[in-house]
């Protein structure tokens, strides 16, 4: 009888064992049952999300993008088929001038890239040329289009003048400048002459001495803003050329790259341009055929007038201009030399 009483208990805790560990399994299914539900809940959350974010997003950007589209073709309507081939940048040098005058136009120069060779073609204009200023009756010095309709009307001016499609612009003043110098480095520049200025109105101070110099912004700007030497304006507008071949040779060294998150930061701040962030591949692409380019750079042809007016010589200026933008045989031929860079 005690031997059946102890195999009976024996058998009675083995079964509470079992339905012990039965309940343990059951819970622990139930358990894995919730978080599983919990997660598939919180997947189907987050993928709601991320298609709710990645529908605005897209919303947002191709809402960017037809605007940045619509604002190209519209420019694009104005541009000669003939310079498809070139990408055509107007820069505007602005001087912050005093209070009474406010910003006017410093320096004035176009810089084209050949998108077949990546060759590189610069083409200054002083900022005293006498030019064609759409809606002024009289020739009049090219930097006073800002005065009388801004960017767009200096621009218009340009093209005029150069007979060529400007497809995009861009405008920094010397405060700019200055902050984009320091940013790669400075540059290495050799000095013609003594520079040595004082306008403590306009609180301007200038002394440079000759030979070769190490410029930071300050004084990349001051070498840039110098004009009271024998030369004058002229010598200041090939002092512009040689500044800008220096920074163009700095921005194609390898250490450039680092310093681009800086750059972008400054020209999306302070730097007035029609080149939006969706013609970076367009770029992009350009300053990959850039490397062993050197950069054919000229001044606008012409002369000084009585006046300390820069006179175009058009004939020389159309000249160099066929050099520097061949056409197709077929498209001389049709046009013949003389129709070659008049407007239609």
């Amino acid at each position: 009888m005690q031997m059946e009483s102890q195999t009976k208990l024996n058998i009675q805790r083995k079964r509470k064992i079992l339905r012990k560990r039965r309940r343990i399994k059951w819970f622990r299914i139930f358990v894995f049952l919730i978080l599983l539900a919990l997660s598939l809940l919180a997947a189907g959350w987050l993928t709601v999300r991320l298609y709710h974010w990645a529908s605005d997003t897209y919303a947002v950007y191709a809402e960017l993008y037809d605007g940045y589209r619509q604002r190209r073709e519209l420019r694009a309507a104005s541009f000669d088929p003939r310079f498809d081939g070139y990408t055509n940048i107007l820069f505007i040098g602005f001087d912050l001038g005093r209070e009474d005058t406010g910003r006017q136009v410093d320096s004035l120069f176009l810089l084209s890239f050949c998108h077949e060779d990546g060759r590189v073609r610069i083409i200054h204009i002083p900022r005293y040329t006498l030019a064609e200023i759409p809606g002024i009756a009289q020739p009049e010095r090219i930097n006073n289009a800002y005065y009388y309709g801004g960017v767009n009307l200096l621009e218009q001016s340009a093209a005029k003048l150069l007979n060529v499609t400007i497809h995009h612009y861009v405008a920094i003043d010397t405060e700019t400048l200055r902050e984009l110098v320091d940013i790669i480095g400075g540059i290495d520049v050799y000095v013609e002459t003594d520079m040595d200025y004082e306008d403590p109105e306009g609180d301007l101070y200038i002394h440079i001495p000759k030979g070769y110099q190490h410029m930071d912004g300050d004084t990349a700007q001051k070498y840039l803003r110098f004009a009271s030497d024998e030369l004058g304006a002229y010598g200041r507008s090939k002092r512009q050329q040689a500044f800008i071949k220096v920074v163009y040779k700095r921005i194609l060294q390898p250490d450039m790259l680092a310093k681009l998150p800086l750059l972008t930061d400054v020209w999306e701040r302070r730097v007035d341009s029609t080149i939006e962030g969706f013609d970076t591949v367009h770029f992009a692409s350009i300053l990959h055929k850039l490397s062993g380019t050197k950069p054919d750079s000229i001044l606008l042809p012409g002369g000084w007038d009585q006046y300390g007016s820069w006179v175009c010589n058009r004939q020389a200026a159309d000249e160099k201009l066929r050099e520097l933008f061949p056409l197709e045989p077929e498209q001389e031929e049709n046009k013949g030399f003389w129709g070659l860079f008049k407007e239609e």
